[in-house]
């Protein structure tokens, strides 16, 4: 048994009951040695269940209010899990965890043996494993593992990003570098060394949370590693395991089990990925480094899982309607890498990722041509944007903290300090002296800031009347082409090459085949193909440019 400490007016406490404040002390004395462990991880299973009752209440209780969270607590548990090791050692850690020689007799670790037992049958649920895996992925030597990430999650899913930016949030993390306490690459790496060992999606999930509030801090090692291709081969697994269930003939409870299995993995991929898609509305540029290479095959994977989801060895069971969000995974991938182009391959997908893209793409031309809805697209991009707006500058608001500040007479762009605003100020080709001018007489001809500073679907609903405003006032085509050029050189400086249309990543040789195999006559809506034809208003421009250059544009042909 650990020593009693004392409770000085100085030591950390917790926000608990005396109970969860005991088993706390215990689980944290338990740890000490990252390498050597005190207890078995049922036993410690047990201690940290019982030292998170009010995470666990938060999730169960789907709240989203603030509540304190012991700073020392939770960076303990992040030095744990990453603490660098090699693949030795972490396999020696995990033996240890499986090897039980607790005292039982003791009435305090006989609780935590008893209250472990019955969660590590519930999170060992989630991962499924085959009957031959049960001795690398026993409940003793893996469900400790994947409560910490499970219950991590639940912290993380309730921090809000503006505040533990500014490194003023009242729980814990307080700020971004809580979350990667020795750098970016340590995390990345041992959440890649983790999945290896105990392969939960829920390792993916807290990922997906991580970058929502480190973003900047953390987009390089992902984009590094490649961990979104890892994802995506994950998810290959899933579609593999879950066919070849659905080749056999299994009884109720092996349905049960299918779809308790696809269930959770398809709704940790999904929160991984929508924590990427969120980076394509203010940094489209590092969403598609972050696909890159693996972009077909994620597409591919949106449509084969939304069939999956739909077969009747799956129909009499409620699959969660995260399912529907790769419907538009799968079509903005489609359309983002121009998989439309030739000579790529024709690609079936779901009825459902086509009827997105047949009311959604192409969009209006107008929106890319119209010197209006560009600057204004560009002063929205601006104003929600978390990058400094100094050229060449990569920091953002998550690297800059409190120094990260908007400018006090636009609102609109933001510097993460004053020698990027000074920068900015007195640059040669765009300085901001001029497009602050432009931009707050534009802010108030368009109608004020009661349109310009809306949330959410507001901003875009305020558009026509912006647009109708700048009409009426006549404004000038300059400071509109100007605004526009300023954004374009800003953007393209800072960031990762975007999608041309130039490169091809190829998916699955079986594809066609998998999606043949899935709709067939009773199984599933028969696959749909793209409009192949649909181009983005930039491709329109670049093939009426090259088709002026060709001999007899304009002339009338005679057949």
């Amino acid at each position: 048994m650990p020593p009693r400490r004392k409770t000085t007016k100085t030591s950390s406490t917790r926000n608990f009951s005396e109970n969860a404040s005991k088993s706390a002390e215990f689980f944290l004395f338990s740890i000490q040695d990252m390498h050597k462990l005190k207890y078995c991880g049922i036993c410690l299973d047990g201690a940290f269940i019982e030292s998170t009752a009010t995470e666990r209440a938060a999730n169960l209780n789907n709240s989203t209010k603030s509540f304190q969270r012991d700073p020392a607590f939770w960076d303990a548990i992040l030095v744990f899990l990453l603490i660098k090791r090699t693949d030795e050692e972490l396999d020696a850690l995990l033996t240890r965890l499986s090897d039980c020689s607790c005292q039982k007799e003791d009435a305090q670790i006989k609780g935590y043996h008893d209250k472990g037992s019955e969660w590590a049958e519930m999170s060992m649920a989630r991962m499924h494993m085959e009957e031959g895996d049960a001795g690398r992925f026993s409940p003793g030597r893996c469900a400790f593992i994947i409560d910490l990430f499970c219950v991590l999650s639940t912290v993380l899913h309730n921090s809000g990003v503006t505040s533990v930016a500014k490194g003023t949030s009242r729980s814990w993390p307080i700020r971004p570098t809580d979350l990667i306490p020795n750098g970016a690459d340590n995390l990345v790496e041992n959440m890649l060394q983790w999945y290896r060992f105990v392969p939960d999606t829920i390792i993916f999930h807290v990922t997906g949370l991580v970058l929502r509030l480190c973003q900047a801090l953390l987009i390089p090692s992902l984009i590094r590693y490649k961990f979104s291709h890892t994802v995506i081969q994950s998810c290959r697994q899933l579609v593999d395991i879950t066919m070849a269930d659905f080749a056999q003939d299994i009884d109720e409870e092996g349905r049960i089990r299918l779809v308790q299995r696809f269930q959770f993995r398809v709704s940790d991929y999904a929160a991984y990925l929508r924590n990427l898609q969120e980076l394509n509305n203010t940094k489209p540029d590092c969403y598609s480094e972050l696909m890159r290479g693996c972009e077909t095959k994620a597409m591919q994977i949106s449509s084969i899982f939304l069939y999956l989801s739909s077969d009747p060895k799956m129909s009499s069971h409620n699959i969660s309607e995260v399912v529907d969000e790769f419907v538009m995974f799968g079509q903005i991938l489609f359309r983002w890498f121009h998989m439309h182009l030739y000579p790529r391959p024709d690609m079936p997908v779901h009825p459902k990722v086509e009827k997105l893209d047949s009311a959604t793409f192409p969009p209006p031309a107008s929106l890319f041509r119209d010197p209006a809805q560009s600057a204004l697209l560009a002063i929205h991009a601006f104003r929600t944007d978390r990058h400094c707006s100094a050229y060449k500058c990569t920091n953002s608001f998550q690297s800059a903290g409190k120094e990260f500040q908007r400018c006090a007479r636009c609102k609109v762009v933001a510097y993460c300090g004053r020698e990027c605003q000074t920068k900015a100020w007195k640059d040669l080709k765009f300085p901001h002296k001029q497009t602050c001018s432009v931009l707050r007489n534009l802010m108030a001809l368009g109608g004020g800031s009661t349109l310009f500073y809306g949330e959410g679907a507001a901003t875009y609903m305020a558009f026509p009347a912006i647009l109708g405003n700048w009409k009426m006032a006549a404004i000038h085509e300059d400071d509109l082409l100007l605004i526009d050029d300023w954004n374009k050189l800003i953007t393209e400086s800072r960031g990762y090459p975007m999608p041309d249309g130039t490169e091809w990543t190829p998916g699955y040789d079986d594809y066609n085949e998998i999606i043949a195999t899935l709709c067939a006559k009773g199984r599933g809506p028969k696959a749909r193909l793209l409009n192949r034809l649909a181009r983005w208003p930039s491709e329109v421009t670049k093939e009426e440019r090259l088709l002026k250059n060709q001999p007899f544009w304009g002339e009338d042909i005679i057949c």
